[in-house]
């Protein structure tokens, strides 16, 4: 076996497991670049980590994220449902944080007022 064919199936395998992973559930992408760490994006994460043991909240995954180059608006939070919907949520603290996860997870509804406004 090559490296290319090595590497070309660790890159599939890494891929499937990653879908098994997100299958059916609700992404929650935090913005972990230095600017959103910065301005509390540590915080943001511990809580949600907290209210998805705490809730037994089990359709949802938390992944970080690099910059989006909205420097200004950080924390910033995208929320991908299993249906296809992408909400950005902006200037997101530890507090809005649990609130948007419980929100999308329990509810299935989006919170339109801490929503991204540009």
């Amino acid at each position: 076996m090559s490296y290319n064919e090595f590497y070309d199936n660790l890159r599939i395998s890494a891929e499937e497991n990653i879908q098994k992973k997100r299958n059916g559930k609700i992404r929650v992408v935090l913005g972990y670049g230095v600017c959103s760490i910065s301005v509390g994006a540590s915080e943001v994460l511990k809580a949600m980590q907290e209210v998805i043991a705490d809730g037994e909240i089990n359709n949802v995954v938390i992944e970080t994220t690099g910059c989006a180059g909205l420097c200004a608006k950080e924390p910033m939070l995208d929320i991908y449902t299993p249906d296809g919907k992408r909400f950005t949520y902006e200037y997101v603290t530890a507090d809005k944080a649990k609130a948007i996860v419980v929100s999308h997870a329990i509810l299935e509804e989006e919170i339109k007022k801490w929503l991204l406004k540009m």
